[in-house]
């Protein structure tokens, strides 16, 4: 722990302003262009009984993003990714180059417009918050055991779509907000995981289908959100109040008989609203999956997976020395039925996460401190001959976009 603290010194120390660059060829013709890169220094806890916690140091996000437009009507949006590690707990991986988002918008009006490319899907509001924008920065599912983590959880990650193994998917999107961002719809068609890359379950190459509808009341005085993408905060700069509900779907077929359609909903809420210097922020979310593939679940049964989470942030909208304190919470519950990984056993997972955050300059220089209280329950510890355990991460996030 000691060197935990000691490391947050030398990544306060580098804190600096940020803003992004921008390139403007004429009044219709821009870009931005900016780096976003997060820090992390852990003590990580003994997940099982026969290893020892240790002390980490990882890069967790090294991205290049670009958005702009060529005129009014033809927008894009660019993310590269050059992280050397994901978002898993301990990982170490080699640095490599890859593309999160290259999107492609025609934007006929603000009630309607074409989005293609790869993005964010839409479905639950945690899908489509960048991890730039978390009041949380392990991230939502932190600790997920794979088998060395001292326990073992499906790979279905309860929350995502039923059908993606992650947040992002190639497809083609009809959105817009009506009545100044009253009500905003997403109506979407993307390859899902059971395309015909999956030879397995997807030989007949199936559609995924994906539509979103967000609801603010803005006749209150609330100000809509009206981009793709989500924030965890708006940091006092916008008073906020967004329900929204969503739903995925996509056919599986194992070309042997059995087949199915798989089933993902989202209910989620958040509230922000400035009182005077504090700025309260309270959200929740569930997101339920159902009539997985057979080949997943326990004598033919299909499986299916909960998650809930709450969380909030009270933000001190003062600056207090170089930035602005805040202290933030939440907790997360999974769960999954019917699962041959887990013998048809219901596997259970919580997680509590309390984090000080510094705003230095918003997003653009974050610097945080967080506890992670990881507890799977019984069946999931019966893995690694019944090593596993709970376990408590220690983290320090420096954050800065430029």
């Amino acid at each position: 722990m000691r060197k935990v603290l000691l490391l947050s010194g030398v990544l306060a120390a580098s804190i600096l302003p940020a803003q992004a660059a921008s390139i403007k060829l004429d009044e219709q013709t821009f870009s931005t262009l900016d780096l976003t890169l997060r820090i992390t220094g852990q003590r990580l806890g003994k997940a099982r009984s026969d290893v020892k916690d240790y002390t980490d140091l990882s890069i967790r996000r090294a991205t290049i993003n670009m958005a702009g437009q060529v005129n009014k009507y033809v927008k894009f949006e660019f993310e590269g990714d050059f992280s050397p590690n994901t978002t898993a707990r301990g990982s170490h991986q080699a640095s490599s180059a890859s593309l999160n988002d290259g999107v492609i918008t025609l934007d006929l009006a603000d009630e309607f417009k074409i989005r293609a490319g790869k993005y964010r899907v839409p479905f639950a509001r945690a899908n489509l918050t960048s991890s730039r924008n978390y009041i949380i920065p392990t991230g939502i599912r932190w600790g997920v055991g794979d088998g060395t983590n001292g326990y073992k959880a499906p790979s279905w990650n309860p929350f995502t779509p039923a059908t993606l193994a992650g947040d992002r998917d190639t497809g083609i999107s009809f959105w817009g907000n009506i009545a100044d961002g009253l009500l905003q719809y997403r109506l979407g068609i993307f390859d899902g995981k059971f395309d015909h890359t999956d030879t397995k379950l997807g030989q007949k190459d199936n559609i995924a289908y994906g539509m979103r509808l967000e609801f603010n009341p803005v006749m209150l005085g609330y100000k809509a959100d009206k981009g793709w993408g989500k924030a965890d905060s708006y940091l006092g700069k916008q008073n906020v109040f967004n329900i929204g509900v969503a739903y995925w779907a996509q056919k599986w077929d194992d070309n042997a008989g059995k087949s199915g359609t798989a089933k993902a909903w989202a209910v989620d809420a958040l509230y922000e609203q400035k009182f005077g210097d504090m700025v309260p922020n309270l959200q929740f979310g569930y997101i339920g999956q159902t009539s997985l593939p057979v080949t997943l679940g326990i004598s033919g049964t299909k499986p299916k997976t909960n998650a809930y989470y709450v969380m909030g942030q009270l933000l001190y909208d003062q600056m207090v020395g170089i930035g602005k304190p805040a202290l933030a919470a939440r907790y997360e519950y999974s769960e999954y039925k019917n699962f041959n990984d887990l013998n048809g056993q219901k596997g259970k997972v919580g997680r509590t996460s309390v984090f000080l955050n510094y705003y230095v300059k918003g997003w653009n220089a974050q610097l945080s401190l967080v506890v992670d209280i990881v507890n799977p329950n019984g069946v999931m510890k019966q893995y690694n001959n019944n090593k596993g355990k709970n376990f408590t991460d220690y983290t320090i996030a420096l954050q800065t976009i430029f």
